[in-house]
């Protein structure tokens, strides 16, 4: 054999060697992101839970809105249960026109006229109806559709916390322990466990109840943040085992990654909101009724951020 023809043959073996080198992590990357596709269809199909029909649906004459395009604003009800009651309950509206998600948290204690009951807080809607009631309460208190909705298990908190590797937040009310944990003033470390007491206390925080809407807020931003991250890749697994068995949502698979990828920039810029009031014994219960024209005022606010007439 000639030494042209041999050095033929070795300049077609390294470039086979280097197209193996190329084509091997792309494969890889491929075969991870259909793992991760199949898994996290699983997962969705589990916690998907649809809005009822008793719900009265106020886009009847629009419909939902279309996120494929990455235009249409849309709204979210998150709520933390506790005991079969809404424990915490936020409206996120997300506008990717503007740029902007405003997040909205609604104190337990507010009163409300719940859809067939009565006058109470507005956490016993879930315990009267499920995720169905707490939205027609909602829709009601604000005069805005509730497109979709998140429920969140906060007794199992810990492990979906965990799931993310921890979280990092910044305290900047009151330092307090609870549960052998410390909380600083400042930036702090979250551990599940550490997650759980953290987002819990509310008897030494100055602003009591609030306070605590706030820090568990805090945690979901933070949770949200490292889910838009690299976390979501190296910690799919535990992530999607986590939301499987302690979240239920109407959002699928393939709408939260509409919304990830077209609404990421409005997702990470969130201005908070609040409906605050005294609150005081009425019948026998601590309520808190909000002002008819801080009611209002909101309404307009959220309604012009969904683009409504």
């Amino acid at each position: 054999m000639s030494q042209e023809v041999k050095k033929k043959r070795r300049k077609r073996g390294r470039g086979l060697f280097i197209v193996v080198l190329l084509v091997l992590p792309i494969a890889f990357l491929l075969f991870l992101l259909i793992d991760v596709y199949r898994r996290a269809d699983t997962a969705f199909i589990e916690m998907y839970e649809p809005i009822g029909e008793e719900v009265p649906d106020l886009r009847s004459a629009e419909g939902l809105p279309s996120l494929e395009l990455g235009e249409d604003p849309f709204s979210v009800l998150i709520l933390g249960l506790d005991e079969g009651r809404s424990d915490s309950m936020m409206v996120a509206t997300v506008n990717p026109n503007l740029n902007t998600t405003y997040l909205l948290s609604i104190p337990r204690d507010t009163m409300v006229d719940i859809p067939g009951r009565w006058t109470t807080r507005i956490n016993h809607a879930f315990a009267y109806g499920g995720a169905g009631l707490a939205i027609q309460t909602v829709q009601n208190l604000l005069n805005i559709p509730i497109d979709y909705h998140v429920s969140i298990y906060m007794g199992q908190f810990h492990s979906l916390v965990d799931a993310f590797g921890g979280v990092r937040v910044y305290n900047d009310t009151v330092a307090f322990s609870m549960g052998g944990y410390d909380f600083p003033l400042g930036p702090v470390n979250l551990t599940g466990s550490a997650a759980y007491y953290y987002v819990r206390m509310r008897m030494d925080d100055p602003r009591g109840d609030f306070g605590r809407q706030e820090r568990q807020r805090d945690v979901l931003v933070a949770m949200v943040n490292e889910l838009a991250g690299v976390t979501a890749l190296t910690r799919y697994q535990q992530i999607l085992d986590s939301v499987g068995d302690h979240m239920r949502t109407n959002v699928t698979l393939n709408e939260m990654l509409t919304m990830s990828i077209g609404y990421h920039s409005a997702l990470r810029n969130i201005t908070h909101l609040t409906l605050t009031a005294p609150g005081s014994m009425i019948n026998g219960m601590f309520l808190i009724p909000i002002p008819e024209h801080q009611r209002l005022e909101m309404s307009d606010r959220l309604r012009a951020h969904l683009e409504l007439n």
